[in-house]
């Protein structure tokens, strides 16, 4: 069986792997200066960050509609000669929106779609799109992909750590300026663990330096997985390689890491957080 691979721009996946397992990706939409720009189609990643870091006012986003995602299953199933697609979705409860777009693009093809959610995003997304399209290569059926990434979700860890409140306060949530400041001056660098079914928890306490955020991130990814399991590494990473780069060196000695990537965040998650946010997700490797 001819399997397609379908996600969204929540995701967080080298493109060169995106490319090898022709995994599609449905873009969200992003706006500057009301400007609508899908994500990866009319702007990289890259371009981006760059707009970002020059703009005073937080970018908009939308959601992909159902049509997009179903224009994507028409042409896998009836012009790429796929038998079926299955669609790797951003966590519902992150974005109910996101997820409802996937059923409802799904129903023309019930029986040539799935939609499995991830219960997560960023890079336990991205690595969940990989191995279903690692998993199809063998020859797995659908029912033994579904039972393989269920079983898996179970044990994935992800967190996140920002260095900066700029972003929250562009964003309208924080409302005072002289908080804003505040948090610069002491060094407030938030740090959130996603739990499932895919709820961000603020971790405590919350004040380190650049170099302390780093630290506390890798002590919890190591505190929060299993020594005796094998785990992908994805690392992603708003305009910061190196802290990226620190992180996974100091945790492929920590943990028994199996394959590693960096990669940037998306902006969906990185245009709330700011620059310098670092994102650690790990899944249990494919045996």
């Amino acid at each position: 069986m001819k399997i397609k691979v379908l996600t969204d721009s929540a995701a967080d996946l080298p493109n060169e792997l995106k490319e090898k397992y022709q995994i599609s990706s449905v873009p969200h939409i992003v706006f500057f200066e009301e400007k609508p720009w899908k994500l990866g189609v009319d702007i990289s990643i890259e371009e981006f960050y760059l707009r970002l870091k020059d703009s005073k006012f937080l970018p908009s986003s939308a959601n992909p509609e159902a049509s997009d995602f179903l224009k994507l299953i028409e042409e896998s199933l009836a012009k790429e000669n796929y038998d079926h697609v299955i669609c790797v979705s951003v966590a519902q409860e992150l974005s109910s929106s996101t997820f409802s777009a996937y059923r409802l693009a799904t129903k023309k093809f019930e029986n040539k779609t799935t939609v499995i959610n991830t219960e997560s995003a960023s890079g336990v997304q991205g690595l969940m799109a990989l191995y279903i399209s690692e998993l199809a290569q063998r020859g797995k059926s659908i029912e033994e992909i579904i039972e393989t990434i269920e079983n898996l979700k179970k044990k994935y860890y992800l967190n996140v750590g920002f260095h900066t409140l700029d972003n929250v306060y562009k964003s309208g949530r924080l409302k005072s300026k002289s908080i804003l400041y505040l948090t610069k001056i002491i060094g407030v660098k938030p740090i959130a663990q996603m739990e499932r079914p895919g709820k961000l928890v603020p971790t405590t306490p919350v004040f380190f330096s650049k170099k302390g955020m780093l630290r506390k991130l890798l002590k919890l990814a190591i505190k929060g997985t299993d020594e005796n399991i094998k785990y992908d590494l994805v690392i992603s990473h708003v305009e910061n390689f190196k802290g990226a780069q620190y992180i996974s060196e100091k945790l492929k000695k920590a943990r028994n890491i199996n394959r590693d990537f960096i990669t940037s965040a998306s902006p969906i998650i990185g245009s709330n957080t700011g620059m310098g946010t670092i994102i650690v997700s790990l899944l249990p490797s494919l045996e």
